[in-house]
């Protein structure tokens, strides 16, 4: 029960600091507040008055009650429609702040965590949390506030017309709402696994489309549909066992409500017996004794309702009360026109923080002068991607620093840092849209002179024409519709666009035949030119032109100098070409 008001408060205050905030959300709630008085006070009121009058054939009276009940009527036929309009504006406002919000705090943590998470679950809990948000919000005004008012109005109006069967009906109402919360606390954790496994299988179920292709090359189709329909029935299960449940609860409950109803009817006739209440007094207690009863009914099902909606939020507060491993300085440094001098001091790196014993990195140490071209290379798992990971600050490191230009690279915003730095990674990055937009991700102002200049420095302008709609052509999801080469060409091209004085290319041209690396190659003096480059590569052949490689095993630099020189030394590097060159001759 108590990790249930810690939810509810969690949830609420965030909605009372987002919705809570807009005048036209607390301008429909009071109007609404109104509009409930009218309808579970006055009305009533009198119709028991009309019914009073033409009990002692009063008509005068009656004609002067029929009065007011219209004027009531018409002040709540009035005010339904400006209460949901009113509040459909406020809503809406803050539900594009809202996600806004929650999004920019989302697309801004640590990229270790999206490792961790898939794509499907983040996305469910991005919709549900705003979905539900204002859903929440709508239904405690139109529904839950509504449920709420229609059992304390006619407490306060039964406990007027006489207080002992008042406090009777207060005392069985409250009986009846402690009971409704006890059973929503019994149905919590059905709900809560619900919710899990919701996620979880909306997850499996976007990672099984997103990789459509490996399922389908593998014939292993039916593999995974019998696996989303073992998911579909562990849901299944669990949700019959909650309803199971349920219908035991609502049992007891209906129960519950026909001892109530009985024990206020037999008090009504017993307290107009004795002369306690007249004819209108009954007929105000009968009525609003139903009222009461209506909104114990609709109390158990808004509980329901009102904890899914509020479950369906919690995922999402993860991200919002998560603090971030990688964050901007207080006062960041100003970074701009960046020559491109870089240093690595001292560094040590590990993926895991609890084991110091298999650190990636231990003291290393390496310098780039300004505008160098320096290749890497290394075995799989040698610390090379690593390398540009905490160059762009993905990760940061446990000790020692990363300087650029003479500035640590945690002394500047990290948008800041990553515009100075042109990435292409080992797997290409395209968004399910046009070619244009995926080269203009990284400069969304530029010309198109300067994009068909990107196009051809990254040689993609030939297969570029030859599509259907050009440069406007759909790549598809993570451009499944392109070759491996076109598709990093175009990752290629988009940081030839972005033009930072900085450019770091990591396997970028692993997916490109033989023809198409050495085009791409003997484009790299007009690509790097003016640039501090480090470029990744399997392929030795990719770097012989590089001012320097550096050769790293184990987080360590084995190696270092140019292409000659390395050969000439006869060390881990010449072993690795004459191993190359001795493939590519069979």
């Amino acid at each position: 029960m108590v990790r249930n008001f810690k939810k509810y408060a969690m949830v609420y205050t965030h909605l009372w600091a987002s919705y809570g905030a807009s005048w036209r959300v607390r301008t429909s709630y009071c109007l609404q507040i109104i509009g409930r008085i009218c309808k579970l006070i006055f009305l009533p009121i009198a119709v028991s008055l009309i019914i009073a009058r033409l009990s002692v054939l009063d008509f005068e009276g009656a004609y002067q009650a029929v009065f007011l009940f219209v004027a009531f009527s018409l002040t709540l036929g009035v005010l339904s429609p400006v209460i949901k309009y009113v509040g459909m504006l406020g809503e809406n406002e803050v539900y594009r702040d809202s996600i806004g919000s929650y999004f920019s705090r989302l697309i801004t943590t640590d990229i270790e965590y999206f490792h961790s998470n898939l794509a499907g679950y983040l996305t469910t809990a991005t919709r549900q949390y705003g979905d539900s948000g204002v859903q929440l919000v709508r239904s405690l005004r139109d529904r839950y506030a509504n449920t709420v008012l229609s059992i304390l109005f006619p407490l306060v109006v039964i406990l007027w017309v006489d207080v002992v069967i008042g406090f009777i009906a207060l005392a069985l109402s409250l009986v009846q709402v402690v009971y409704v919360l006890w059973a929503s606390y019994l149905i919590s954790p059905f709900r809560t696994q619900s919710r899990e496994l919701y996620k979880r299988n909306s997850g499996k179920i976007a990672d099984v489309i997103s990789n459509i292709l490996a399922v389908r090359s593998v014939a292993k189709e039916d593999v995974y549909i019998q696996r989303v329909r073992q998911d579909a029935s562990d849901e299944a299960e669990l949700f019959t066992k909650r309803y199971h449940l349920q219908a035991k609860l609502i049992a007891l409950r209906e129960f519950i409500t026909v001892v109530f109803f009985l024990i206020l009817l037999w008090l009504v006739v017993e307290r107009m017996h004795g002369g306690a209440i007249g004819i209108t007094g009954a007929v105000l207690v009968m009525t609003y004794t139903t009222t009461i009863l209506a909104g114990i009914y609709s109390l158990s099902d808004d509980f329901d309702e009102h904890d899914d909606l509020v479950d369906k939020m919690i995922p999402a507060f993860e991200i919002l009360n998560r603090n971030n491993k990688i964050t901007d300085p207080a006062s960041p440094v100003p970074f701009e026109h960046v020559r491109g001098e870089i240093q690595i001091r001292d560094v040590s790196f590990t993926y895991h923080e609890k084991r110091n014993d298999l650190n990636v990195f231990n003291n290393f140490s390496l310098h780039i002068p300004q505008g160098q071209k320096l290749g890497v290379v290394g075995l799989s798992g040698a610390g090379k991607s690593t390398l540009t990971k905490i160059l762009l600050r993905f990760n940061d490191v446990i000790a020692g620093g990363v300087l650029i230009d003479g500035i640590d690279i945690r002394e500047v915003k990290q948008t800041d840092l990553r515009r100075q730095i042109a990435y292409v990674p080992q797997e290409p990055i395209l968004f399910h849209t046009s070619i244009k937009e995926n080269i203009l991700l990284s400069r969304p102002d530029a010309s198109d002179e300067d994009l068909h200049n990107a196009l051809k420095a990254a040689h993609a302008m030939q297969f570029v024409e030859r599509l259907p709609d050009g440069i406007d052509s759909i790549v598809g999801e993570r451009g499944v519709k392109l070759s491996g080469g076109q598709k990093q060409r175009i990752a290629i091209a988009r940081a030839v666009l972005q033009n930072s004085p900085i450019i770091i290319l990591d396997e970028a041209t692993s997916a490109l035949d033989s023809q198409s690396e050495q085009i791409i190659k003997d484009s790299f003096a007009e690509i790097l030119k003016g640039k501090t480059a480090i470029v990744v590569a399997h392929r030795l052949s990719t770097l012989s032109d590089m001012d320097r490689i550096i050769v790293i095993e184990d987080g360590k630099l084995i190696e270092d100098g140019t292409h000659e020189s390395l050969l000439e030394k006869n060390g881990i590097y010449a072993a690795m070409w004459k191993r190359q060159l001795r493939h590519e001759g069979e």
